[in-house]
């Protein structure tokens, strides 16, 4: 009897503790995980693409009130820019977190802790909603590229970097882990950081594109 796909993703859990790479930024990660790098240079890195990214953010936030004063208006801006802010809020309590703590705050004995529950329904609820406003197909695309917390094959090889399972598919001759141990579990807080600041940066840039679009 072939097993279900979930409960592969289940059983995984309890046997594998990932070390792997995060996609976004992908050869750096490889290199960070490498025996022969320095962790003092690893997290040099990553504090550095934090500070990147937190100055483009801040343009980014400028440009959107900016368009967004001057067609005060236009309701679907308007809960647009409210559900990112809430979202984005929300990501901001988790990096607090997380700066005082470590990753386990989305776990807990091995499972999602209440904070990574929440962590996954926030982030389908924003994904939704925030799809249900947008006409562009490609930018929905690129919404649910980002957004998206479907479960991820695992590569045969295990220093290669598994694809970003855009469609939530399950082959029965797969192997799945869930998307929060795959993305966060068990990396050093600014590899953590750094990925979900890079995750603000896109979602910035989505609602940037999308009040852009809207106006003209």
């Amino acid at each position: 009897t072939t097993a279900k796909p979930e409960t592969l993703a289940v059983s995984l859990q309890k046997i594998v503790k990932m070390k792997t790479t995060i996609i976004l930024i992908a050869l750096i990660f490889i290199s960070c995980n490498s025996k022969e790098e320095p962790k003092s240079e690893c997290d040099v890195t990553y504090r550095m693409l934090i500070k990147e990214n937190e100055k483009y953010n801040s343009y980014l936030i400028e440009n959107i009130k900016s368009n967004i004063r001057k067609n005060p208006n236009n309701q679907n801006i308007a809960k647009f820019d409210s559900l990112t802010k809430d979202y984005l809020n929300f990501l901001l309590e988790i990096e607090t977190e997380m700066a005082e703590k470590t990753s386990d705050v989305l776990f807990k004995d091995s499972k999602y802790s209440s904070r990574g529950k929440e962590f996954i329904n926030k982030t389908k609820t924003y994904k939704s909603e925030i799809e249900n406003l947008v006409d562009s197909e490609n930018l929905k695309k690129r919404i649910n590229l980002v957004l998206n917390t479907n479960d991820v094959e695992l590569p045969e090889k295990g220093n290669v970097i598994a694809n970003n399972n855009e469609t939530g598919e399950h082959k029965n001759d797969k192997i799945y882990i869930y998307y929060l141990d795959y993305y966060y579990k068990g990396f050093p807080k600014n590899q953590f950081l750094s990925f979900l600041n890079n995750k603000k940066k896109s979602i910035l840039e989505i609602e940037n594109e999308f009040i852009e679009t809207s106006i003209n």
